[in-house]
């Protein structure tokens, strides 16, 4: 195929870099150049965050304590956050020193701002905000509803608003959509408490397929060990044939030798009860009287067949209660034996990096007021995760249910 990478001037490590597009890649979904990520992911993961950390260390300001797995769980991170960003946002294109500027414009400003004593609020408690509070947020929203407007004109300008307003939508998705989740979250608390019932039918199959064949094999076993069973006994009863008999031979020696006495009992070899010797006077003949009633028990033979326990079919009813007893005894790693399940509720807490760092996605422009607005967004995120990590959409609020 004509036209590849190595006759587009690409190289491994520049992917998808279009450095005479008309609108310097605006228009290119992903885009990638080696040199430009490493210093966007240095800046903002690790230049970035200790620059706050020493002036909020400096100024005493707001903030979590952090130990070496905490900045180690935000590098890792990081990384994934400025990979993705990085290569979906044009930043290989657009990144430069404007940006950076604005970047630390952007986190010392909003660093500023949080030491304002009115300013010591979070989103979900709006409610609660002072006036100094609502006017700063909301001058802080007109900029960024400007800002969105001649991203939408720059955007009709390169040909892309088609997919430029879906997209934002799409992205966005991961702030509304948790309001669904959580609703659907607390209604299986209420309704389902065994959860959604998933993994419950899926074991249920399992049961209702493997009980009825381990019925099977246990028959096969009892079949074949009554076979050996039957062997065994066999071969006991002819080897105390042949002790009666060698038994008989030697009781015919002492009668010709005169001795016509009662015989003593004689105890078999193999511990079969005693053999007693008797002479009949109607035909003068030897009867061998013999007691093997324990002689299987000597030689260590298996009980009888009928002592043992036979595999029956179950009964639908005896299936069902096997499977409920079975379904009863949850293997979940995080569930305590007997106890219930981990099901928490949950509130939802959106937090300033994730609303700046799905607007980076979209300062995707060459214009000088993009860049700007790329680096001052990015500054914004980074204070969120500097301070306080990457925390979650979704908080729980007490212990498991």
């Amino acid at each position: 195929m004509d036209g590849g990478p190595a006759s587009a001037g690409h190289g491994f490590t520049d992917g998808c870099y279009l450095p005479h597009d008309a609108y310097n890649g605006a228009a290119t979904l992903v885009s990638f150049h080696l040199l430009r990520y490493a210093l966007f992911t240095i800046m903002l993961i690790v230049v970035g965050p200790f620059v706050f950390r020493v002036v909020a260390a400096f100024f005493d300001l707001e903030r979590d304590f952090k130990s070496i797995v905490d900045h180690f769980d935000d590098v890792t991170g990081g990384l994934m956050y400025t990979y993705i960003l990085f290569t979906l946002g044009n930043y290989a294109h657009t990144f430069g020193w404007v940006t950076a500027v604005f970047y630390f414009v952007g986190l010392l400003v909003y660093t500023a701002l949080t030491w304002l004593p009115f300013m010591g609020v979070d989103i979900p408690g709006w409610r609660s905000w002072s006036k100094e509070a609502w006017l700063v947020n909301s001058a802080g929203l007109t900029l960024v509803l400007v800002g969105a407007g001649f991203h939408i004109r720059w955007a009709s300008q390169a040909g892309i608003l088609q997919w430029y307003l879906p997209l934002f939508v799409l992205a966005t998705a991961s702030v509304w959509s948790p309001v669904f989740v959580k609703w659907l979250q607390h209604y299986c608390i209420d309704n389902c408490p065994d959860g959604l019932g998933i993994e419950r039918r899926t074991r249920w199959a399992a049961l209702a397929i493997i009980i009825p064949r381990s019925g099977a094999i246990r028959r096969k076993y009892q079949a074949e060990e009554e076979t050996q069973l039957a062997v065994l006994r066999e071969r006991a009863e002819q080897y105390a044939a042949t002790r009666a008999t060698s038994a008989t031979q030697q009781s015919r020696g002492s009668d010709n030798e005169g001795d016509n006495a009662d015989y003593r009992p004689l105890s078999m070899a193999i511990g079969a009860g005693p053999v007693t010797m008797q002479r009949s006077s109607n035909v003068g003949t030897d009867i061998l009287n013999t007691d093997t009633s324990h002689s299987t028990s000597r030689l260590n033979m298996p009980n009888e067949p009928a002592a043992q326990p036979r595999a029956i079919t179950l009964t639908h009813s005896q299936k069902q209660e096997m499977i409920e007893r079975k379904l009863r005894n949850r293997h979940y790693v995080n569930a305590k034996a007997g106890g219930p399940l981990p099901l928490y509720k949950y509130q939802l807490h959106l937090h300033h990096w994730q609303i700046f760092y799905i607007l980076a996605f979209f300062t995707r422009f060459d214009q000088f007021a993009s860049r700007a607005c790329a680096g001052l967004v990015l500054g914004i995120f980074t204070h969120g995760h500097a301070a306080f990590g990457l925390d979650p959409l979704m908080e729980r609020k007490h212990e498991p249910l």
